[in-house]
């Protein structure tokens, strides 16, 4: 009997996950470990008072600066900024959960531009780009894609990424926002120019609101893995 299994704390299933975590030995356990934490990080953000606070202040500015900028331009631009707040207070409470876990989770930090959401093995061999949007529609998801595909993705072994959409006004539910997005990246993926070449897709079993898409890297060619899911962050829907 080793030292590790006369511990009867390594027993507690928290500190034997936070142990497999600190000392994860590849890309898919590192994956499959992220998974869990990510889940549970978006159930809490959906749930929390703190995501109510911050999605009806989000609601009332909006609100005011319809009723008092009258230019459509500086209106558009105020409204733009009020979105880029919502969604930076989102992610960074994700990232927050993330690294109180035992992963290394930033957000908005530079990894060939600034991604919203890095996730890092401690020994920083494995990484996960999470890239954010409030739902605005597929095009709107889409430049989260574009940002996450062409600009902060290298396209190595042991890097893979996420596409977050946070629906905050549709009447969609969840599950119709997910499938429209993924019907929409299997259009898009016959057009050479979103590089997403050799595109498929697979439902979670046991959590049909996520689905991971492979493609080819265009820069390595080696399959690049992304998690798509839904985060519901609507007040009294």
């Amino acid at each position: 009997m080793t030292q590790y299994d006369s511990n009867p704390l390594h027993a507690h299933p928290l500190v034997h996950t936070l142990i497999k975590i600190i000392n994860v030995d590849s890309h898919e356990e590192f994956l499959n470990l992220l998974e869990d934490k990510l889940v549970l990080a978006s159930e809490k953000v959906c749930s929390s008072a703190k995501k109510n606070s911050s999605v009806k202040t989000f609601n009332e500015l909006c609100d005011s600066a319809k009723r008092n900028i009258q230019d459509p331009k500086e209106l558009k631009l105020h409204l733009e900024l009020l979105e880029k707040k919502l969604e930076d207070d989102i992610s960074c409470q994700i990232a927050h959960m993330l690294d109180e876990s035992g992963f290394i989770a930033e957000h908005d930090p530079n990894h060939n531009g600034h991604v919203d959401i890095l996730v890092r093995s401690q020994n920083k061999k494995f990484k996960w780009l999470g890239e954010a949007k409030l739902y605005g529609g597929k095009k709107y998801s889409e430049k989260g894609l574009y940002q996450l595909v062409n600009d902060y993705s290298l396209g190595n072994p042991n890097e893979s990424g996420g596409v977050l959409i946070y629906l905050n006004s549709t009447q969609y539910n969840v599950m119709e926002v997910v499938t429209q997005w993924q019907e929409y990246l299997q259009q898009i993926s016959i057009d050479s120019a979103a590089r997403l070449k050799n595109f498929t897709y697979n439902y979670r079993a046991d959590y049909p609101l996520i689905f991971v898409s492979e493609h080819d890297h265009h820069k390595t060619g080696i399959k690049y893995k992304i998690r798509h899911c839904c985060l519901d962050i609507r007040i009294d829907f």
